[in-house]
């Protein structure tokens, strides 16, 4: 099954069921999503940055970075058109794109060029079948695409209670993996049990 058949299977029947945003995107609670929020609004400079929210289906960055009263020029992508329907009725003030960056064909038209900031909540968490091997083109992707700072979560390997849905990451190996790619690397793994971020810098802390 390919990548993008996997995300839409899994997420389009969570769409429009009158779920809380959090458990349509099928995190454990609206604490553990903001949580994974404020490590990128506490450890990177976003005022007056662009910003790109990589997977950001409904848009909930938004409404936080909104809330903390943080400014920034906002570009939500997902690949699935009825998130980023939804995100846009439901921020007007913000700009969605349906694509996939991770695709040459697929999205790159949409969301223009760089951005200062990219950042990638949980999209890499659902199991694809090949989770290990898109990684490193998914991380360098994401590089590409940032001038100061790409930040991404992830599920940690030492999870108690793992869902066969799921993918884990050793941050170890995560952290191997970025290591050529030319950026500073800083690791965050003490704000939830089962999560860490890379933040990738180009630019200092």
């Amino acid at each position: 099954m390919r990548k993008s058949q996997r995300i839409r299977q899994h997420y389009q029947p969570r769409i429009d069921t009158g779920r809380e945003n959090y458990d349509v995107l099928d995190w454990s609670s609206a604490e553990a999503q903001q949580a994974r929020f404020a490590v990128l609004v506490d450890n990177v400079p976003l005022d007056g940055r662009t910003l790109l929210d990589v997977g950001c289906g409904l848009g909930d960055l938004w409404a936080y970075l909104k809330g903390r009263a943080i400014s920034v020029d906002y570009c939500g992508v997902d690949l699935l058109p009825e998130m980023t329907a939804s995100a846009a009725a439901g921020n007007p003030d913000a700009r969605f794109v349906c694509g996939d960056i991770f695709d040459p064909d697929g999205c790159a038209m949409g969301i223009g060029g760089n951005f200062d900031v990219v950042f990638c909540s949980g999209m890499l968490n659902l199991d694809l079948g090949n989770n290990a091997k898109f990684l490193p083109k998914a991380l360098r992707r994401m590089l590409e695409l940032s001038q100061e700072h790409m930040v991404v979560n992830l599920l940690h390997s030492r999870s108690k209670m793992r869902y066969q849905h799921c993918a884990y990451y050793d941050p170890e190996i995560v952290m191997k993996i970025l290591e050529p790619m030319g950026c500073q690397l800083r690791l965050i793994d003490d704000y939830l049990p089962n999560d860490f971020t890379v933040i990738c810098g180009t630019i200092g802390f």
